[in-house]
């Protein structure tokens, strides 16, 4: 640690004594001096531990020689002094608050002084940032309020305001500091608020719109912070006020521009803002005034509903909705009107203007006001079917348009898509077919007319290779606009959050426009004015963005895309642009489950008795009710049965082992029915006859002893590692098991008992043929 602050105080020496002793040379040196400062934390070492005395010592010293001289180059001579006093008091303020609460108030009365005195203009922007970053951190440090903010808030107000009248250069910054000292000092700017509204209208009356759109957004967002001044208005009525106020003036501007006289109740019930200057008297010029105005006014609405308020104030959702409205179906009122006014002549020159002004006003509506605008949601919808009129439409205006449309599409879904006419999902899906040509070499062209020209020999073979040298040189060229990027967003939204508005003609259409795109891409067979920039990267990322939202929604009657989809995704991994190889990868990761369905978990037979038995117990002891075993050649499960009275598990299982010994010998005589046996059945052994009655005595024994039968498997004397649930053998394809003879009576008692269930066939291959 000791020596950082040692390699500090050296570098701070060297920077102080060397580069900024001269002022003639500050100019020249003022880049290094800067750069060191940005590079080398040198002011970070005040008042920490782990150095000696000595050192500390030295090194506040530096410090001291610094600031003295930075504050010395803040009140220079020159304007190249001022500007790099104000710049190192800036970095240095940035690195260490500590210096900056030291020499703030010494530092912000030079900064005041410098606006009383004419200066270039490079030098009070400077200044004003400056004071912007002062503000920031005395805000946040009450220690400094009083001595800072109560002192020279109000100076500081005013002196802003004096500059900006002065030098139009200023305005943009000067508003920019307005704003944030209204928001953050409110009680200290009440003074300041008469002047800073009419600075704030006089960039809003439409001279600053299509000059400066900068200085218009910051102008209406300076005049939307005011309500939160108070004083004799409250915040909720001067907020109120703004609204109607700028409603009022966008009605009066939509008269002019229509070239209507408003009615004397609408005129005396119609605010309007104070201080706009009248329209004037030759419509070439009063039409555009009135449109630039429209625009400041409607971005005055924009910062009105977007900037915080911190109360709850009355919106008159009904009259904004209703002035975006009007706004959009001028140009359609003004075209198919049967006037032959020469003031309407200008209206298709500012339509797309009055449009795109509509289109802000219903954007911050629905960003503002949320779940609040769903009973408007149809007059929004004709207001975007007015604004799509295709002679007036431009690519701007088109552009806005299908980013409004899928900002409602993605908030209010179906929704407001049932209130969206087709027609405009449609015109959004078409303009997914971006323009192609065919582009031909001139010596190609040169070589087809030669020798379309000329009858020599060789004219066959002349000709075909004047055709291949044309298909060489034709190139499909694919002309990526914003247009067509907002209309892909579009379509992105209508797949992932409404797909089923669209039909399969239109998902048809979607599919096959996409991937043609997309294996062209892959191909390498498309050839973009733009292909060796980045910005065909974002296009590709919402071609395949398109592609995977409509596989996740698929239609009934959609054609079968997934293979083209992998084949695609699967190329676009090897893609450089780290964008598409991401969406690549997830379209993959998202398709994998629809190639490689997976089945749900399944209940699985238990493989020992112990097994069974914990299997039958915990079922009959949460549902009180009998749970039985089918055990057949069906493979069954199990069945539940509700009885009156429970049995014992002594009965229990003896009702088992019958049911499982009568299926078993069913199967067997089923089995013996069906079998194809070859000729005769008295040569038969009557051992086997024996064997195939053998285990009903069996089971009859286990029932009572409890015993395992050889021959039968019933669920008790399963054998460990079966399953429960398999099949049975019939007993006579079953091995044989160590049978003792029998006497011959029981051998003839059971030929005559057995003779008519035996077919007189007997199989090929029996034990009656082996003898």
């Amino acid at each position: 640690m000791e020596l950082n602050v040692i390699r500090a105080e050296r570098t701070l020496s060297l920077l102080t004594n060397t580069y900024l002793a001269n002022t003639d040379t500050v100019k020249a040196s003022v880049g290094l001096v800067l750069d060191t400062v940005l590079s080398q934390n040198l002011f970070s070492y005040m008042g920490v531990a782990g150095t000696t005395a000595e050192t500390a010592k030295r090194y506040e010293g530096a410090v001291h020689k610094w600031i003295a001289r930075i504050s010395s180059l803040l009140v220079g001579k020159s304007s190249e002094s001022r500007m790099a006093g104000i710049l190192l008091v800036k970095h240095t303020t940035l690195q260490s608050p500590p210096i900056f609460v030291e020499n703030a108030s010494k530092w912000t009365t030079s900064l005041l002084n410098m606006f009383g005195k004419a200066d270039v203009a490079a030098v009070h922007v400077a200044a004003l940032q400056l004071l912007l970053v002062f503000m920031d951190i005395v805000r946040e440090v009450p220690e400094l309020y009083r001595e800072i903010a109560s002192a020279q808030v109000p100076r500081m107000n005013q002196a802003v305001l004096a500059l900006a009248d002065k030098n139009s250069e200023l305005v943009d910054t000067a508003l920019e500091l307005l704003m944030y000292s209204a928001s953050w000092f409110p009680t200290l700017f009440r003074p300041s608020i008469d002047k800073t509204e009419t600075l704030c209208l006089r960039m809003l009356n439409g001279s600053m719109a299509r000059a400066s759109g900068t200085t218009c957004k910051r102008a209406a967002n300076c005049l939307a912070s005011l309500p939160l001044v108070g004083g004799k208005v409250t915040v909720e009525e001067r907020w109120f006020q703004y609204v109607l106020q700028t409603v009022g003036t966008i009605e009066t501007c939509i008269d002019r521009v229509m070239c209507a006289e408003a009615s004397v109740a609408n005129a005396e019930a119609r605010q309007v803002m104070p201080g706009m200057p009248a329209f004037a008297d030759d419509f070439i010029v009063s039409i555009p005034q009135a449109a630039d105005r429209i625009t400041s006014m409607a971005e005055l609405l924009v910062a009105l509903l977007s900037r915080p308020v911190n109360v709850d104030v009355p919106i008159p959702v009904d009259g904004l909705v209703a002035v975006a409205s009007k706004l959009a179906l001028v140009p359609v009122r003004v075209a198919n009107s049967k006037s032959n006014r020469a003031e309407f002549a200008l209206v298709p020159l500012l339509a797309p203007q009055l449009q795109r002004a509509a289109i802000r006003i219903m954007a911050v509506l629905a960003i503002a006001l949320g779940d609040y605008m769903q009973p408007f949601l149809s007059a929004v919808a004709r207001a975007m079917t007015a604004v799509n009129t295709r002679h007036l439409v431009s690519a701007t205006t088109q552009v806005a348009l299908y980013s409004l449309m899928q900002l409602y599409v993605e908030r209010y879904g179906y929704g407001f898509v049932i209130c969206l006419p087709k027609e405009l999902i449609a015109s959004a899906i078409s303009d997914l077919n971006v323009q192609s040509k065919r582009q031909v070499s001139a010596t190609a062209g040169s070589a087809l007319s030669a020798s379309l020209s000329s009858k020599k020999r060789g004219g066959r073979s002349r000709a075909t290779e004047v055709a291949d040298s044309e298909g060489a040189s034709n190139m499909l060229q694919i002309q990526y606009t914003d247009v067509v990027y907002s209309a892909l967003k579009t379509v992105l939204a209508l797949l992932k959050h409404t797909p089923t508005v669209l039909n399969s003609s239109l998902r048809a259409q979607i599919d096959g426009q996409v991937l043609t795109l997309l294996m062209l891409e892959m191909v390498g067979g498309l050839s973009s004015p733009a292909a060796s920039c980045s910005l065909d990267a974002r296009y590709q990322v919402a071609l395949c963005q398109c592609l995977e939202a409509s596989i996740m929604s698929p239609d009934p009657w959609q054609k079968a895309v997934v293979p083209h989809a992998v084949s695609i995704f699967s190329a676009g991994l090897d893609n450089p642009s780290v964008a598409v190889r991401n969406a690549c990868s997830a379209a993959l990761a998202a398709i994998e489950p629809i190639i490689h369905a997976r089945l749900p978990a399944q209940l699985r037979a238990p493989e020992t008795e112990k097994d069974f038995e914990q299997e039958y117990v915990v079922p009959k002891t949460i549902f009180g009710s009998q749970v039985s075993l089918s055990a057949g050649l069906d493979g069954s499960a199990f069945t539940e049965q509700s009885e009156p009275t429970r049995l014992s598990a002594e009965e229990l299982h003896e009702q088992e082992v019958e049911e499982v010994e009568e299926e078993v010998e069913a199967n067997t005589k089923r089995f013996k029915n069906f079998s194809v046996q070859p000729v005769s059945t008295r040569s038969m052994s009557r051992e086997k006859l024996q064997l195939q009655q053998q285990p009903s005595a069996t089971g009859a024994k286990s029932a009572t002893s409890f015993s395992p039968a050889p021959a039968v498997p019933t669920a008790t004397s399963a054998p460990s590692g079966t399953s429960m649930f398999a099949s049975s053998k019939p007993a006579a394809l079953s091995t044989k098991p160590a049978v003792k003879p029998s006497t011959d009576k029981q051998q003839e008692s059971n030929d005559d008992d057995e003779d008519d269930d035996i077919p007189d066939i007997v199989m090929e291959g029996s034990d009656s043929e082996d003898e």
